[in-house]
C-alpha cells in the first residue's frame, strides 16, 4: 500500500511540473521531437498478425511531443520486419493491418482513433501519425486491429502507456 501511494504521489507531482512548466510565462508551442514523459509496464515492442499469407512481426512505439501542435502525440511505429508464408506472400511481401488509438485524456473518455498500416519484410519501415490527445496527463493506448471488417477484431494486445502531452 505504501508503494502505491509513494507511486502516485510520483505521478502527481509530476504532472503538476509538467502543468507548471507548460502554463509558464512565454509557454507556447511544443518543443519539436521532444521525448514525452511515459511510464507502461509493458515496455515499448509488440507483435502482431495482418492481412495474409499468416503474416506477422513486430514493431517498436515511440512517443513524441508533436513540434508547434499542443496536446498532439506523434506516434512513430518503427517496423522490425515482417514475414508471411507461401505462394501469396511472394507475390505481395506487404502486411497490412489497422492502427487503433485508444485514450481517456483531458479531450474526452474512451476515444478512439484508426489509421492503416503496411509493412513488408524489411527492417526500420516507419509509419508516423499525429494524434490530438489533449494536454495533461493522459492514458494512451496503441495495438493493432482487423482491416477491412466493420467489427473492431483485435490481432493483438498492444500496449498502454500513462504520458504526459504538452
Amino acid at each position: 500500500m505504501a508503494r502505491l501511494k509513494r507511486s502516485l504521489l510520483v505521478m502527481f507531482t509530476a504532472v503538476l511540473v509538467c502543468v507548471g512548466v507548460s502554463m509558464g510565462a512565454g509557454a507556447g508551442a511544443a518543443a519539436p521531437a521532444q521525448q514525452l514523459p511515459k511510464w507502461s509496464g509493458l515496455g515499448d515492442d509488440f507483435g502482431t498478425f495482418g492481412d495474409h499469407a499468416n503474416c506477422h512481426g513486430a514493431m517498436h512505439v515511440g512517443l513524441t511531443a508533436t513540434p508547434h501542435k499542443r496536446g498532439y502525440v506523434r506516434v512513430t511505429l518503427t517496423s522490425f520486419g515482417f514475414t508471411g508464408e507461401g505462394a501469396s506472400w511472394r507475390k505481395d511481401p506487404h502486411c497490412r493491418f489497422l492502427v487503433g488509438h485508444g485514450m481517456n485524456s483531458s479531450r474526452g473518455y474512451a476515444w478512439f482513433a484508426f489509421w492503416p498500416a503496411s509493412f513488408g519484410p524489411k527492417r526500420g519501415q516507419r509509419l508516423v501519425h499525429d494524434v490530438h490527445v489533449g494536454s495533461g496527463l493522459a492514458l494512451f493506448g496503441v495495438g493493432t486491429y482487423q482491416l477491412h471488417n466493420p467489427v473492431r477484431v483485435p490481432l493483438a494486445y498492444g500496449l498502454n502507456y500513462y504520458v504526459i502531452v504538452p
